[in-house]
């Protein structure tokens, strides 16, 4: 039993840095992972920042810190338990993986590695067994190694890691390319760790496995540079680059395409034939080009050119589902408008009402996704005047909460598995994109503190901290940070406190 609560059930992993057991939290009555760190690899004061380092890193693709401490002299790291495979073993059963799936994986990977080095926190030991899935199937990074520590160098090693250099984000990057290349091509990039000096640059992926796009190649191939000023510049342009490699934009042709094809099928040529390329250039197949990351509007990477991963290709239109939302809406709310101002000036120009005529209706504005308002009386002689507010485009049916935490009150299974949840529908919210992320980190740590003192045994002080917190979301709901609908939205309107 580590700190009176965590059971160890079951080992399950063991590296130079420490010990990896399923555990059992008796408290909150879950599953954890549980990590004893090795106190003969570094001294306890140093193993202690590792922890709480890591702790800092709040990300959907990295597993989850939920407690840190101390035990006999022994630091310890608790953190959500993962029950899917690793990378490692997905590769032992199922070998290469499809293209489209290694992009996203490893762009989910890249985008773990990228929120921890934002906090100042380097991997430093990247390679298949680091990056593990959870239950549902989002791949978050695991195993964390201790800055400062020196490790036996891999395959996977950055060379100017092997050669002595502190690992830096960079390192993680490179790493990370090899683990792409072997997810790609079935077998890494070198065989042996790297040695001191080495320059050579590994076969393409596609040398080994033909379906891989040449934008892959050269996004792999940059990834694994020698130079670590070569490299993409963070995580996040990596998972950009993967994603428009994985899932392409349909490309708009340039202007005058159309008549210039239209123009070469009167003059003879074949629809879709051949083009013949000026200067002598190169032919390409017909069609659209693929726009390439970082390259100019439909021209296509010239032979030597650099390939900048930084952002993906914009767009330049929006969608038009959303423009024909907003119409909608501006629609419906000035057919609300005009009829308030109707029912304004013809209210005052009356001091009695009287008996009218029904007018004959004019012609209706269909707007199916919002509700027509229509007096079912006439008004009175002092009418109200209804003034749209600036409140969501769309109108809800106010759900009543499940339950309401009075003081003395208890939510079932205790608070800490309540605070859990609510902590977990944060986790989820922001995993969707579309709740700010510091307002989301900021959210986390708070419940976090709010977590702690209900440990304590201070129980008002705990509820007043995640009343301030639900009321700080709410207002941020209102502010357009966290949508309408969702996991966090949904835990919000369950539970008052």
């Amino acid at each position: 039993m580590v700190a009176g609560r965590y059971r160890l059930d079951e080992r399950i992993g063991n590296g130079p840095m420490g010990e990896v057991w399923r555990g059992y939290d008796t408290r909150a009555d879950w599953t954890v992972a549980v990590k004893l760190l090795r106190s003969g690899a570094a001294t306890r004061e140093v193993l202690q920042r590792h922890a709480e380092a890591v702790a800092r890193v709040i990300h959907p693709n990295v597993a989850m810190v939920l407690d840190v401490g101390d035990e006999d002299g022994t630091p310890y790291l608790v953190t959500e338990f993962l029950g899917g495979e690793s990378l490692g073993e997905e590769l032992a059963t199922r070998g290469p993986l499809p293209v489209t799936e290694a992009c996203d994986l490893v762009g989910q990977a890249a985008a773990g590695l990228d929120a921890a080095h934002r906090v100042g926190v380097v991997h430093g030991q990247v390679g298949p067994g680091s990056f593990r899935r959870a239950g549902s199937g989002v791949l978050k990074v695991v195993g964390f190694g201790v800055a400062g520590i020196a490790v036996p160098p891999t395959r996977y090693t950055a060379p100017e890691q092997a050669a002595g250099r502190p690992a830096e984000a960079a390192s993680d990057l490179y790493a990370l390319g090899c683990v792409c290349y072997e997810l790609l091509c079935g077998r890494p990039p070198f065989e042996d760790a790297p040695e001191e000096g080495r320059v050579a640059e590994p076969a393409p992926p596609s040398r080994h496995r033909a379906e891989v796009p040449a934008e892959l190649d050269r996004l792999v191939l940059s990834m694994l540079a020698a130079d670590p000023a070569a490299r993409p510049s963070g995580g996040e342009p990596v998972r950009r680059a993967l994603a428009a490699i994985a899932r392409p934009r349909p490309q708009t042709p340039p202007p005058g395409a159309q008549s210039a094809a239209e123009s070469a099928a009167s003059h003879g040529a074949p629809p879709g034939g051949p083009v013949t390329a000026p200067h002598g250039a190169a032919p390409h197949a017909a069609g659209p080009l693929p726009a390439p990351p970082g390259g100019g509007a439909h021209q296509p990477p010239r032979a030597g050119d650099t390939a900048v991963y930084d952002a993906l290709p914009p767009d330049g239109r929006e969608p038009a589902s959303n423009r024909k939302l907003f119409v909608q809406l501006g629609v419906a709310l000035a057919v609300i408008a005009a009829v308030t101002v109707a029912f304004v000036v013809w209210g005052g120009s009356k001091e009695t009402p009287t008996a009218a005529p029904t007018p004959t209706p004019a012609a209706t504005l269909e707007t199916p996704e919002f509700p027509t308002f229509a007096p079912a009386t006439p008004p009175s002689s002092t009418p109200q005047v209804l003034t749209p507010s600036a409140g969501p485009s769309s109108l809800q049916e106010t759900a009543q909460p499940k339950a309401t935490l009075s003081s003395g009150a208890v939510p079932p299974g205790g608070w800490s598995a309540w605070v859990w949840a609510f902590e977990n529908s944060v986790t989820a919210q922001r995993a969707v994109g579309d709740m700010n992320p510091r307002l989301a980190d900021k959210t986390v740590k708070q419940i976090r503190k709010a977590a702690k003192s209900f440990e304590r045994g201070r129980e008002d002080q705990g509820r007043a901290q995640i009343r301030e917190v639900m009321a700080e979301l709410r207002q941020a709901q209102a502010r357009g940070e966290v949508p309408a609908s969702g996991p966090l939205p949904d835990f919000l309107g369950d539970w008052r406190l």
